[in-house]
C-alpha cells in the first residue's frame, strides 16, 4: 500500500495510525518480500502473524499460499481484515495463549512487530512447547542487534535467543522510510530457526529456564561483576567455570549454561 492508501484506509476507519500501538505500515515492497522470502512460505504453511494492521504482510503471505492466523489488537481493522476471510484474532497477542490458535501443528512465526512487545513476542514464540519451524520479524534495529550477541558481548536478550535457537541473524536493516507515518529509528528484519524443547536439554545440559533465572540475577546490575550480582564469596569463586572479573556481558551462552550447571550442583544461592 502507498501512503495515500493507507490514508484513506485509515480516514475510512475513522482515524489516523495509533501511536500507543506502534503502528508503522510497511510501504517497501522489497523489504515486505525479504520477510517473506526469508521465511521461505509456501503453499499450506501455518503462519502467526502479530499486529497485521492493514494486512500488507498478511496478504503477501496469503499470496504465497499460507493459511494466516492474525492477531490484532486495533479494533478497528478486524472488519478490514476479515474481508477475506481470514482467520483474524481480537486481542492483546502479549497476554493471549497462541497455543489456543496453533495447538501442535507445524507453524512458523512472521511479523512486523509492534516495537513495545518485541522481547515479549520473541520469547513467546521461541520458548513455547511447539516452537515455530521460523521466525522471522521485523523489529527495531537497536533490538535486532541486542538480540544477536556481536562483538563478544552478550545481552540479556540475546541469551534468551541463543538458548533457544539454532541459529540467528540480520536479513537486512529496513530504513525508516520504509513506513508510513515513518518511525524515528531504523529497523531490521530477524531471522531465527528455534531448537526443539528437547533439543535445548541436549545442547546445554540443563533446563534453558534455570539459565535464564540465574542471568537475570547476573544482569542486574550489568555494570557490577557478576560474582557480586550472584551474591558469591570469595571460597565459591574459585569453583566458577568463569573469569574472576567477568561482567554478565562477557559470558557466551556456553559459559553461562556451565555456570548455571556449576551453581545448581556445587552451590546454593540464598
Amino acid at each position: 500500500m502507498t501512503p495515500t492508501e493507507i490514508k484513506s484506509a485509515l480516514a475510512a476507519l475513522g482515524g489516523k495510525a495509533n501511536k500507543k500501538l506502534g503502528q508503522h505500515f510497511l510501504i517497501e515492497r522489497a523489504a515486505l518480500e525479504a520477510i517473506v522470502d526469508a521465511a521461505a512460505i509456501k503453499q499450506g504453511d501455518l503462519v502467526l502473524e502479530i499486529g497485521p494492521g492493514l494486512g500488507v504482510l498478511t496478504d503477501e503471505l496469503s499470496a504465497r499460499g499460507a493459511e494466516v492466523i492474525a492477531i490484532e489488537q486495533d479494533r478497528r481493522f478486524i472488519p478490514f481484515l476479515a474481508r477475506a476471510q481470514r482467520h483474524i484474532v481480537h486481542g492483546d497477542a502479549a497476554a493471549l495463549s497462541w497455543h489456543e490458535f496453533i495447538g501442535d501443528r507445524s507453524w512458523k512465526f512472521v511479523s512486523n512487530l509492534p516495537y513495545a512487545i518485541t522481547s515479549l513476542a520473541l520469547r513467546k514464540a521461541l520458548w513455547s512447547s511447539n516452537p515455530p519451524e521460523i521466525v522471522v520479524a521485523l523489529v527495531q534495529r537497536e533490538v535486532a542487534e541486542r538480540a544477536i550477541a556481536k562483538n563478544g558481548k552478550t545481552s540479556l536478550l540475546s541469551l534468551m535467543v541463543a538458548l533457544a535457537s539454532s541459529e540467528g541473524r540480520i536479513i537486512r536493516r529496513v530504513a525508516a522510510g520504509a513506513f508510513y507515518p515513518p518511525p524515528k529509528v531504523e529497523s531490521g528484519i530477524l531471522r531465527i530457526v528455534p531448537m526443539m524443547p528437547e533439543e535445548r536439554l541436549k545442547r546445554w545440559g540443563i533446563e534453558p529456564e534455570k539459565i535464564m533465572a540465574l542471568a537475570r540475577r547476573g544482569f542486574a546490575h550489568p555494570r557490577k561483576l557478576l560474582t557480586s550480582n550472584l551474591g558469591l564469596s570469595r571460597d565459591q569463586q574459585p569453583v566458577l567455570p568463569i573469569p574472576h572479573l567477568a561482567r554478565a556481558e562477557d559470558l557466551s551462552p556456553d559459559q553461562w549454561a556451565a555456570l548455571a550447571r556449576a551453581i545448581g550442583v556445587r552451590i546454593e544461592l540464598s
